[in-house]
């Protein structure tokens, strides 16, 4: 960890650094709302990018019925000389501090929190949020559904942060047609959207253009995965294996199957071809780790385990979903706000 001096406020947590004047040398101070490293990262390279001062680190372990655990992993990455606030508390702890850091603007990008217009009017060019989704489609925690229920298009959007989650004005979107066989590369591109729409969404905040309206008329919801969705039927079609298991991983690593009678936990799937058509469902192939079996289409290698309900899995996959490398034992799943 790094060497933060903390004061515990009962519930709130603030782990501060000793120099509160920060960097008189950056252009913008900069105030971050991120609780998947994954997040952070997206965020904190525009930030470094351009020359700015992140100036604060709001993280938090999440509200009674949604738990953000993956907080734990966003602190080791916060380097010492950022002042760093964890919090459940935002009003009461965030409202009275944030100002005595002289922020230019709030960057948020996956947070469980409804943050109060009176915090975000504090920053002189108030506050942007990063939405993962074509906005005003899947409003919510889980943008995956995009993916799951095989839209049209699939993006990002940075909007300005209202009163209600998700609803501000645009500031940028980019979005792209949904590949009919979606992959990981499907990720890499995902991310690298993410990144043009920070980089537009808060030139346009910075410059105080106004955004455009939402139209709540046209907006969809995506709420979290029932368990009856974290089953992935191998006798659908190919690319609906293929999108169903990308999202649930993405999720937090929930694709489960049955083959042969079964529970196998699914950790990816790759399309193949099949000439030799065969009945779906049927296992063509199996080794360890492996299976290849017939869809109603065509093939699909799965990469699996046998399931064991008392194993606790791993909830977050690699930020490599997102950045096309390896990345170690660092992870992420992507619910957002």
């Amino acid at each position: 960890m790094n060497n933060f001096d903390t004061v515990e406020l009962s519930t709130p947590t603030i782990v501060r650094n000793n120099n509160m004047n920060g960097n008189s040398g950056k252009k913008l101070r900069v105030v971050t709302f991120n609780y998947l490293p994954s997040a952070y990262k997206f965020v904190t390279d525009w930030i470094h990018e351009n020359g700015h001062e992140h100036v604060l680190a709001v993280t938090s372990p999440g509200i009674k019925t949604r738990a953000t655990p993956a907080y734990k992993d966003v602190l080791p990455l916060i380097p010492s000389h950022v002042n760093t606030i964890v919090t459940s508390r935002m009003n009461s702890v965030l409202g009275p501090i944030l100002p005595q850091f002289k922020p230019d603007i709030i960057l948020c990008f996956t947070f469980a929190h409804q943050v109060a217009q009176d915090i975000c009017q504090i920053p002189t060019y108030g506050a942007v949020n990063i939405h993962p989704s074509v906005l005003p489609y899947y409003r919510g925690p889980n943008p995956l559904r995009q993916f799951y229920d095989g839209a049209e298009v699939y993006g990002v959007t940075a909007h300005r942060m209202a009163q209600g989650y998700d609803t501000g004005e645009i500031l940028s979107q980019e979005c792209e047609p949904l590949p009919e066989i979606v992959t990981q590369d499907t990720a890499v591109r995902w991310g690298q959207l993410i990144k043009n729409c920070i980089a537009s969404g808060m030139e346009k905040a910075i410059s105080g253009k106004p955004g455009i309206r939402q139209d709540d008329g046209q907006a969809t919801y995506g709420g979290p995965f029932k368990e009856e969705e974290k089953w992935v039927d191998i006798t659908e079609p190919t690319a609906v294996i293929m999108r169903k298991t990308l999202a649930l991983n993405l999720a937090g690593g929930l694709a489960k199957t049955i083959i042969n009678g079964q529970v196998y936990k699914i950790h990816s799937a790759h399309y193949i071809s099949n000439t030799a058509r065969k009945p779906a469902g049927t296992v063509i192939k199996q080794g360890k780790g492996m299976h290849e079996v017939a869809t109603a289409d065509g093939a699909v290698k799965l990469i699996t385990e046998l399931y064991d309900a008392n194993k606790k899995y791993c909830n977050v996959l690699p930020r490599s979903m997102f950045f096309g490398q390896q990345m170690g034992a660092e992870r992420l799943s992507l619910s957002v706000h």
